[in-house]
């Protein structure tokens, strides 16, 4: 099996100018060359059953934020023994292999090999499987932080990792994280109109209190490489904010964390670098960030991205809803005084029109129409059952 040696990868990240600026200065194109039509591969191994996932694109210029799937790929990852782990198609440039603990072992190296629809072949370097040191701790602290936007302070949690591994072996880290928060339907639907009018309606099914799940933005590593001790204490995460309802009822972050080599880690905290605000008219100047990926059929061709074998733990926090007020979804009111009049002119693409109760100052009873999300919290893309791990 081929060994591919490390190269150099050319990756832009570049911010559109805000529209204050522009008004100001003559807007700026930086010369971007043979960056359009690039393949970018990346994924991450890890010791953790289950679906994981390989993502196989191509690059569009940097004028066009278009995500361009490539799909009709060959996928396989090959250890040091000879061992292939296939990986099927899902569409959208995904390709999905069901992992068990016995496909993997501490200490065996893995390759990654992709085959493009065009038939040329990529291949990364061998990454060798570290187990990852459990967490010691997450906490949370309720706290105000200023941002250009918002210079007076924004108001929510900032969460924090705790972790060592008292053999020193780790010392390169990376975390990725999962928000997971409750919300509720602010309005109780009493009545629906669908063409004909459903008094005393209601949902045969809970469509009041609903979580959602996301993957949270961004990238966060770390090194204790020149520290004395393999320890990182109240190592900053992610900030949630009250600007959402995330924080209006129940929140909970999930941090996975990796354990990473040397070089990986210079791959994702070169990119961590490349995605981080600086306040100038562009994010960054074009960054140097070494990948591991080589296109073996035509050396020299250019391809993005990293492939990582990485021990993995987990460890999640839950938050109760924050002291201040924070920011709801809106809904509009549309009070019904009128089948002909106010019901009628609905267009049928709006069905159902969902109603509630309103109590006006006399004790008289009128039924206000809103947004469908404001009284079916599934139209908002959340799961009305209740997570095996809520608290």
């Amino acid at each position: 099996m081929m060994i591919v040696k490390k190269k150099y990868l050319m990756l832009m990240a570049i911010t559109i100018v805000g529209f204050g600026i522009q008004r100001c200065v003559e807007p700026f194109n930086p010369p971007v060359t043979n960056y359009n039509d690039l393949l970018v591969i990346s994924g991450t191994l890890t010791d953790e059953p289950g679906t994981q996932t390989i993502t196989v694109s191509r690059t569009t210029p940097y004028t066009d934020s278009t995500y361009v799937p490539e799909n009709g790929c060959s996928v396989t990852v090959v250890d040091d023994k000879g061992n292939i782990i296939s990986y099927t198609g899902k569409g959208e440039g995904k390709y999905v292999a069901n992992i068990t603990s016995g496909d993997l072992g501490y200490g065996t190296s893995y390759m990654l090999r992709v085959i493009d629809n065009k038939g040329d072949v990529y291949e990364s370097d061998y990454q060798t499987l570290q187990p990852a040191p459990p967490i010691d701790s997450l906490t949370a602290s309720y706290q105000s932080k200023s941002t250009a936007e918002n210079p007076d302070g924004l108001k929510g949690y900032q969460f924090y990792v705790n972790t060592s591994d008292p053999s020193g072996k780790t010392q390169y880290y990376r975390w990725s994280m999962q928000e997971t928060w409750e919300y509720h339907s602010p309005y109780t639907v009493a009545a629906m109109w669908d063409g004909t009018l459903h008094l005393n309606y209601h949902f045969e099914n809970n469509r009041t209190t609903c979580w959602m799940t996301k993957e949270v933005p961004g990238i966060y590593t770390a090194t204790t490489r020149d520290l004395a001790e393999d320890v990182l204490k109240n190592y900053k995460l992610n900030y949630v904010s009250t600007q959402s309802d995330r924080l209006m009822w129940r929140y909970s972050l999930l941090v996975r964390e990796y354990s990473l080599s040397a070089e990986a880690y210079e791959f994702w905290n070169g990119l961590e670098k490349q995605t981080q605000q600086t306040g100038g008219l562009f994010e960054s100047q074009p960054y140097m960030i070494r990948g591991n990926l080589t296109c073996v059929s035509k050396p020299g061709k250019v391809v993005l991205g990293y492939f990582s074998a990485s021990g993995v733990s987990k460890k999640r926090i839950f938050v109760g809803p924050a002291p201040d007020p924070v920011r709801e979804i809106f809904c509009s009111s549309d009070t019904i005084k009128s089948i002909r009049d106010d019901l009628m002119p609905y267009p049928s693409s709006s069905y159902p029109v969902y109603m509630y109760n309103f109590i006006l100052p006399s004790g008289a009873i009128v039924k206000v129409a809103s947004n469908q999300q404001c009284f079916d919290c599934l139209k908002r893309g959340g799961t009305n059952v209740r997570p095996s791990y809520w608290q």
